[in-house]
């Protein structure tokens, strides 16, 4: 019975929503883990990258299509439709704050979340793990390039972005290296998931905390930042996984490629409004992001299920 309830607490579904219930419940009281957020999407970070090794890429042309494919359906697609549909519903100056959030969103590497999702769906582990890695080396160049399109140099500083880049992707690949070694690896797997789990639940719980009252406060951008990602994750998911099923692409690299697209790292984006901006209203987009991948992985669980068939 104790095991039973412990798998339970333990479940990456269970851990995500009791993110969000504790932020909402909580609100400002989550400020003291605010201030260490980017400490601990450091670990989490440091954690996740050290089930990476970079012999997955040999030869290069291993690595080129899925990173390169990657890039197209994470930056390209998804995040240009989250720009685009955010303007259109939160046009003129009065919005800007909270469509710079939106902004910083777009401009995130995608989710390390992918890869146990991928390996929890049945999908092309190779081309997650691929993905995830070669574009969080790429968003040292894409990311400060998109916020500087989009916001100009007023807003961020690309070098200060390019710090927080290196600080929570660099040095934990680098350290990740270590946690590699041959008698520190099976223990480092075994406690990979776990630290993932609870430090996206010390991440996302100020998130949502800090941002509840804007929420509460806001019904109407509420519900129109829902639906900009319910357009955006679950509207496009479902288009895009019509066409690559019509046009023969395997099932595995569907499911990869859909959540390759759709989920993008709301701790970033969030770690950044927080970092760089007093407006909360910044942080509002990333707390209803967090909210919708948490939905939208369950939703897509059973899709897939129904559709596809994978249990």
């Amino acid at each position: 019975m104790i095991e039973k309830a412990l798998k339970i607490i333990n479940h990456r579904d269970f851990v995500l929503t009791l993110a969000i219930v504790t932020g909402m419940v909580l609100g400002e009281g989550t400020s003291f883990l605010a201030d260490h957020n980017l400490l601990v999407l450091g670990l989490v970070m440091l954690a996740a990258t050290s089930g990476f090794s970079f012999r997955s890429w040999i030869p290069v042309r291993n690595a080129l299509y899925p990173a390169g494919f990657s890039a197209l359906l994470n930056y390209g697609v998804f995040g240009l439709l989250v720009v685009f549909i955010s303007r259109l519903f939160f046009p003129g100056e009065e919005h800007y704050m909270l469509w710079a959030g939106f902004v910083l969103i777009a401009a995130a590497p995608p989710g390390p979340s992918i890869i146990p999702f991928s390996a929890m769906l049945k999908g092309d582990i190779n081309f997650s793990v691929t993905g995830v890695f070669g574009l969080h080396l790429l968003a040292m160049v894409l990311t400060p390039a998109i916020i500087l399109f989009f916001l100009g140099q007023s807003m961020v500083q690309p070098v200060e972005i390019f710090l927080i880049l290196v600080k929570l992707i660099v040095i934990p690949l680098v350290l990740s290296r270590f946690l590699r070694h041959p008698r520190l690896l099976p223990g480092v797997e075994k406690a990979r998931p776990h630290v993932v789990k609870w430090g996206f639940f010390l991440v996302i719980t100020p998130i949502v905390g800090m941002s509840r009252d804007v929420l509460l406060e806001y019904p109407e951008i509420l519900w129109k930042t829902a639906l900009v990602f319910f357009i955006s994750m679950f509207v496009l998911a479902w288009i895009y996984s019509h066409v690559a099923r019509a046009a023969g692409m395997k099932v595995p690299v569907i499911v990869s490629s859909v959540l390759m697209m759709v989920i993008k790292s709301s701790a970033f984006s969030a770690v950044v409004a927080m970092q760089f901006f007093d407006d909360q209203l910044v942080a509002m987009p990333s707390a209803v992001l967090a909210v919708f991948v948490t939905l939208f992985i369950i939703f897509f669980s059973m899709y897939a299920r129904k559709v596809w068939g994978i249990k």
